[in-house]
């Protein structure tokens, strides 16, 4: 996420590109580039916040492994209603749909037949307003007898998943796994942008194209022009983070190599992209597992927070370390900014996010040993924050944030590989 990209979803802005989610539109950061965004919400008493775990008020026991969870517009209110994907078991649904109710919480909902009688496993999925009706659609990557496909299926705005006749599956290379919604050439619908860590072609070799991309034609019909767009890279890729790095005003594409060099690919403002990894971002070997950007020091442009499990002793910064920032420079050009206050263990995922609305990006870092809270005080500067902030140290997955009770701060559903132990943690300043 970003800072107040993330744990303040955005505002409808201008330029809707460094928007990472539906759901992050409410609120943003002033520092944020490219927005020209009103001012974002601030708190009364920043210093009173904390995350509540609420999860046994609001969610219903869930006893099943969860892979992937995002919050969505399921139906046609304006609550943030939540969607999961679990370990497939032969004969039972992949999907657990639970509709936000407010104070009665999340109460699961039969999201439909197609969903049910889903019989290839799902690789991974995604949400988004593939149609621009209001409701969140769902992107689906099946595999099917060693085959990968991509299917969709449209929300009738009532959190009813259903195929339409015309539109796929769309077939994909052996080793697609992850999709990301990011609208890449500036038309207002939102694109699709698959990726794997070992993508192979027809004849069984290494692919040269490790991305594909299908653009929206409008209404959900979608056309693949990878070939088009995306330049040739070496496999490796196990996360992509989009933003204006270059200050555009247009969307660019920071890749996460697990194991390698990171990558950065610059929009040439039309949605065609080049790669420009040796002149603007620094050499480091590392074992990099996810990325976030926000401008940390309110400069103007952004930043980003990258986490690994480990780096290549000739790059760290100091002894132990295994997070670190690109500070951008200008122009999408970075270089690495060390911090001591980060981590110093095998880190997952990192969210940045205004979580107590002082207008600063404060990080969410996911690590072994469970969930740090750093808390920004603007320019590089960060206390941690975790055991005051936070209800308790548990071992996550991933995040996904949304406003669930409709306070103008954003809440965070926190899944865990291990059943009946994510959790929902509300956002509160009392």
């Amino acid at each position: 996420m970003k800072a107040c990209k993330s744990i303040c979803h955005r505002k409808h802005c201008p330029n809707p590109y460094l928007i990472k989610s539906l759901l992050r539109v409410l609120l943003v950061l002033v520092f944020l580039n490219g927005c020209g965004a009103t001012q974002p919400h601030v708190a009364d008493n920043p210093a009173s916040q904390r995350f509540r775990d609420v999860t046994g008020k609001l969610l219903p026991k869930l006893g099943f492994s969860s892979r992937q969870a995002f919050f969505l517009r399921a139906d046609q209110d304006a609550l943030s209603d939540l969607i999961i994907l679990k370990k497939a078991i032969p004969g039972k649904s992949q999907i657990n749909l639970f509709v936000n109710h407010n104070e009665k919480g999340f109460q699961q909902k039969n999201p439909g037949r197609w969903i049910e009688e889903l019989e290839a496993p799902i690789l991974s999925l995604t949400v988004a307003d593939l149609n621009r009706d209001g409701g969140d659609d769902l992107i689906l990557i099946l595999k099917k007898m060693g085959s990968v496909s991509t299917k969709i299926l449209f929300n009738n705005k009532k959190g009813y998943f259903y195929a339409k006749d015309k539109e796929g599956p769309y077939s994909l290379l052996p080793g697609i796994n992850r999709v990301i919604s990011i609208d890449l050439d500036q038309d207002g619908d939102k694109d699709l942008f698959y990726f794997g860590q070992k993508v192979l072609g027809e004849n069984g070799k290494v692919s040269r194209h490790q991305t594909r991309v299908l653009i929206n034609k409008g209404e959900g019909r979608l056309e693949d022009l990878t070939a088009m767009l995306l330049p040739r890279l070496p496999a490796g890729i196990r996360d992509a983070s989009f933003a204006d790095y270059n200050g555009d005003g247009v969307v660019d594409v920071f890749l996460v190599y697990g194991g390698g060099q990171n990558r950065i690919l610059i929009n040439n403002g039309l949605g065609k992209f080049s790669d420009r990894t040796t002149s603007h971002i620094p050499r480091i070997l590392d074992d990099s597992q996810h990325a976030d950007w926000a401008d940390f020091d309110e400069d103007g442009d952004n930043d980003l927070l990258v986490v690994n499990r480990e780096i290549d002793p000739h790059y760290r910064g100091y002894p132990g370390e295994t997070v670190y920032f690109l500070e951008n420079t200008g122009g999408g050009h970075f270089k690495k900014r060390s911090h001591k206050m980060l981590p110093r263990l095998p880190s997952y995922k990192a969210y940045l996010l205004d979580a107590n609305g002082n207008t600063k990006p404060d990080a969410l870092i996911l690590t072994s040993k469970g969930v740090y809270y750093l808390q920004g005080r603007g320019r590089w500067e960060f206390v941690d924050e975790t055991r005051k902030r936070l209800p308790r140290f548990r071992f996550f997955r991933e995040m996904d944030f949304a406003d669930i009770n409709q306070d103008g701060f954003l809440d965070l559903f926190a899944l865990s590989p291990t059943p009946g132990r994510s959790r929902i943690w509300l956002n509160r300043f009392d």
